[in-house]
């Protein structure tokens, strides 16, 4: 497709869509458990289920990215507003996991943090954030280059 089509189509900016998917659904899978005896996983589905309350402003970011992501390979304007979405999201989500973590009974040993059973959820996010930036990066950089 050339630059030369009308705005209304999309023409996403793929890093940036596929690392603020990414990121999403690894909002959502779960993160971590209590123990291996616990059934119940923390997971931003889990706190959707429950109500939600200020943890559903990462869903909404993550979307907006999403969405802005769609139209950034037309604009550099765009690709970096998708990254703020996203890393206005990112900010967030760190903040639920260590609210979920805080509410933990503490344990005597070290690493306890470390021995807990640990889903695919924060290394997703982790993975999707990281190639979000990757993104806005390459974007930048092929509007100056």
């Amino acid at each position: 497709m050339d630059d030369t089509s009308p705005w209304y189509r999309p023409r996403p900016d793929l890093l940036i869509l596929f690392g603020t998917a990414t990121a999403l659904f690894g909002y959502l899978t779960p993160w971590f458990r209590r123990s291996t005896l616990y059934v119940w996983w923390y997971s931003g589905l889990a706190y959707l289920e429950e109500g939600g309350g200020w943890t559903w402003l990462v869903v909404v970011l993550l979307v907006i990215a999403i969405g802005a992501s769609l139209w950034a390979g037309r604009s550099v304007g765009l690709a970096l507003f998708a990254t703020a979405a996203a890393m206005a999201g990112m900010f967030l989500a760190g903040a639920v996991v260590a609210m979920s973590l805080a509410m933990l009974p503490e344990r005597p040993d070290f690493y306890w943090v470390g021995q807990l059973p640990f889903g695919w959820g924060i290394p997703l996010m982790a993975f999707g954030f990281g190639a979000t930036i990757a993104g806005a990066l390459a974007a930048v950089r092929r509007d100056i280059g």
